[in-house]
């Protein structure tokens, strides 16, 4: 049973933490709340890893983020938004498909 649940505790609950978290972090100018966000993601982005479309690419996303707070401590908040697209647009398709598959 602890096998079936560890999964579903570290992906969607860990994964709204980081967007969370780095959303925040982002807006109020605060790296460590963006670090906070990348290392929250690091489990589910080792599972996403599994999945043949994002292999290779899926661990890239905790590393993005990190570069996000590092653009952020160099105060270019731009730099921060586009380094951090690429993880908010990958989990909004996957809960968009996820969404759509339990109603089929």
């Amino acid at each position: 049973m602890f096998d079936s649940v560890l999964p579903i505790i570290f992906s969607w609950p860990f994964v709204v933490f980081s967007i969370i978290a780095s959303v925040v972090g982002i807006l109020y100018e605060m790296p460590l709340l963006v670090v906070v966000g990348a290392l929250t993601i690091v489990p589910f982005s080792y599972q996403l890893n599994n999945v043949q479309y994002f292999r290779g690419f899926a661990l890239l996303l905790p590393v993005l983020q990190l570069f996000s707070a590092w653009a952020l401590k160099e105060e270019r908040n731009v730099w921060a938004w586009v380094l951090f697209a690429p993880t908010i647009a990958i989990i909004l398709w996957l809960f968009v498909v996820n969404s759509i598959v339990g109603f089929f």
